[in-house]
């Protein structure tokens, strides 16, 4: 890598790819979560202190400790900055709720004058479910999943730092590459959710089955027409129309059964497409970014404040 390369400052889209990415796992992280707790019945009193300890015991274990939380971060950055906070905090003998830790960030976002985190672990809960039609691939035990995401938030965050500090910063190759490919996924993620949200927002069109509808019914009323001018008898037209009107109603049900088959599945390929780079995206987090003992220090070196 050429050191103009090295020195070149980030985009803001190759800023808000990596974001997208960070996100991506602090929403799963914060998921995991809400499963385990979602797991306690309705009236059990420790729930909040044993989501706290869960979380907390993940953070440490896993040492997120150095991970810098964005306070200008996406709603799932924020909120899970807050969970965190309350759950490591030694005075805290309540615990925690996600609900409570949503509204925290909320307070917080809005006394520092941040930009306010405005989905809820409800929403972002439908989001997950929208995304991936109910079909991403998660381990079906809490604990595995929290701590999962939570390592991929901790790798994505690094190559986050990397990208975000540009020329101020000087890496090894490896990593440079390693948070360029984290750029290059991260910008797929927001086309592939720009195509999933462009499909959701447009309705499809009932002209085809109408005008099936309408072709059916004209040849319908023709045959019952013919029938009428033979002059059979009334039982004889009407055994002579029992087939049509069978078929009629048949091929209405099956042209508006297609219709909704088609409204059903026409965020299919969206999704798929979204399951797909998820998977690229958890495949190459579930190994450490390369990472040296110099990165690692360039990485947590306050950089100088420069005047705006």
């Amino acid at each position: 890598m050429t050191p103009r390369a090295e020195l070149r400052e980030p985009s803001r889209d190759e800023l808000a790819a990596a974001q997208q990415v960070v996100d991506l796992f602090a929403a799963e992280a914060l998921l995991a979560l809400d499963r385990y707790e979602r797991s306690f019945p309705a009236a059990a009193t420790d729930k909040p202190r044993r989501t706290a300890d869960r979380l907390a015991h993940w953070w440490r274990r896993l040492d997120v400790d150095d991970v810098r939380l964005d306070p200008d971060g996406t709603d799932a950055e924020q909120i899970l900055a807050k969970a965190v906070e309350m759950s490591v905090d030694p005075d805290n003998e309540w615990g925690v709720s996600l609900e409570e830790a949503s509204a925290q960030a909320v307070n917080q976002a809005s006394i520092e004058g941040r930009t306010l985190p405005v989905s809820s672990i409800a929403d972002l809960r439908q989001q997950f479910e929208d995304a991936y039609g109910g079909r991403a691939d998660v381990p079906a035990r809490d604990d595995e999943w929290l701590a999962q995401s939570l390592t991929r938030f901790t790798r994505a965050s690094v190559l986050r730092d990397v990208v975000a500090e540009g020329a101020h910063v000087r890496v090894s190759g490896p990593l440079r590459e390693a948070a360029d490919d984290l750029v290059r996924q991260g910008q797929q993620l927001m086309d592939d959710r720009m195509d999933l949200a462009r499909r959701q927002e447009a309705p499809v069109s009932r002209r085809e089955v109408i005008l099936r509808q309408a072709r059916m019914t004209s040849a319908f009323f023709t045959y019952s027409l013919a029938v009428n001018l033979t002059g059979a008898p009334l039982w004889a037209e009407l055994a002579m129309k029992a087939p049509a009107v069978a078929a009629y109603v048949k091929g209405t049900t099956d042209a508006w059964l297609d219709h909704s088959n088609t409204v059903a599945t026409r965020l299919d390929p969206a999704q798929a497409q979204l399951r797909s780079v998820r998977k690229n995206l958890t495949d190459g987090l579930d190994t450490p970014p390369p990472t040296t003992r110099r990165d690692t220090r360039s990485l947590r070196t306050p950089r100088p404040t420069r005047d705006r």
